[in-house]
């Protein structure tokens, strides 16, 4: 037994040291002029080296090597999870991933909006719109993957997303914020929840994005009289364009190919043409539909590294600027955004005149400054449940 043990504890820091000496090793290849992908040489500021710099600059390059930058890390991630999978676990080691009862991967987790209530921030928001740009507003809400009737969760309380944003709805509501409830809408139109969204990541799918931009259009015009040209978005004038195997979510990647398996990418583009320009960080695009999407994207050369999803109006970005060059005369109008925005951005725009999409995560200056100059008709937020939407509105300045 401790011939066994002595063995064991042998074996752990032979693999313990080996680690070691690579970390080291990559840091030393760093300093002396080798960088990689998320690290580089040491260059002292203004105030020259210092041992705080040098501290700071060797600990980052440490836990690159350690996560990012560790050898072989793609293989040692799918031995984690071919032996998570033949355990029979339906979660995940060293991730938040879980495997739902259906087999679609998605996050547990408790969330607490009430011990910093956003509701305050959103109501403060809308009376900006109402009474600075003299505009209305809606605060629409995006479903997360865990379906509000039937979460799947493999045991019960593990996620309070659905349970919390009734109550931010709720309170919303009672300020007298116009609310659209998106997970009720896709139940409502007997959409299936979790064939709405990819089986390894958190967003919902393309054809989901445009149903989204047509109830959302359909919205505006019956609570707005907003003439939204809603028609365009009818299902039966797109066609799908299938790329086959070529998506992995972001939990898919966590999890890696040892047990997700990649999706079909399906992109709905309209049988008619249409004529739109996209404008992003000062560059514009101008053609048929496929200027709202990088099609390069799509297919990546790596599943680790690429994100079909990203290549929906060309990736994120704090703001985003559409014009539907075929209607001139249409509604303008302003979304606060996130990522679930990135299906429904593209067709929202085929029904407005403009569509000008804010990301307080990404855009560094005044947001309200911005929609001072841009003069929107109509303000939205478009935002998923398990955005935290109190930290994000304490972007919105």
């Amino acid at each position: 037994m401790k011939r066994a043990k002595s063995a064991a504890a042998i074996a752990f820091l032979t693999v313990l040291g080996g680690c070691l000496l690579l970390v080291l090793g990559g840091a030393a290849r760093v300093a002396m002029g080798y960088p990689t992908s998320t690290v580089s040489r040491y260059h002292p500021g203004e105030e020259g080296v210092t041992y705080t710099g040098v501290v700071a600059w060797f600990k980052q390059t440490c836990q690159a090597f350690c996560t990012t930058e560790l050898p072989g890390q793609a293989a040692l991630m799918e031995c984690n999870a071919a032996v998570n999978r033949l355990a029979g676990k339906w979660i995940f080691e060293s991730t938040e991933v879980v495997r739902l009862k259906n087999g679609h991967l998605a996050s547990a987790g408790h969330m607490y909006y009430y011990r910093d209530p956003p509701d305050d921030r959103v109501t403060g928001f809308r009376d900006f719109v109402e009474q600075e740009l003299g505009v209305p507003y809606l605060y629409v809400e995006a479903p997360c993957k865990l379906c509000a009737i039937d979460d799947q969760l493999p045991m019960g309380d593990m996620c309070n997303a659905n349970e919390e944003t009734d109550l931010l709805l709720a309170r919303l509501k009672e300020a007298g914020v116009e609310v659209l409830d998106l997970r009720q809408s896709l139940h409502a139109d007997g959409l299936d929840h979790y064939d709405s969204f990819f089986v390894t990541d958190h967003h919902w799918t393309v054809p989901t994005g445009l149903w989204a931009a047509r109830t959302m259009a359909e919205e505006l015009n019956e609570r707005f009289d907003l003439a939204m040209d809603a028609g365009a978005l009818a299902e039966e004038r797109f066609t799908n364009r299938v790329w086959e195997d070529v998506f992995v979510g972001s939990w898919g990647r966590k999890v890696t190919l040892k047990f997700a398996q990649p999706e079909d990418f399906v992109l709905p583009v309209p049988n008619d043409p249409v004529r739109m320009r996209l404008t992003r960080y000062g560059e514009s695009y101008e053609g048929g539909f496929e200027a709202l999407y990088d099609e390069s994207q799509i297919t990546p050369q790596d599943f680790y590294t690429g994100n079909s999803y990203g290549a929906l109006l060309r990736g994120d970005c704090g703001y985003i600027k559409v014009e539907n060059l075929d209607r001139p005369d249409g509604p303008v109008v302003a979304v606060l955004r996130e990522s679930f925005a990135g299906a429904a951005g593209p067709y929202l725009s085929l029904a407005a005149g403009e569509l000008h999409l804010l990301d307080a995560r990404y855009y560094d200056g005044s947001l309200k400054e911005l929609l001072q100059e841009i003069q929107p008709d109509m303000v939205v937020s478009l935002l998923n449940v398990q955005c935290y939407v109190n930290a994000y509105f304490d972007m919105v300045r």
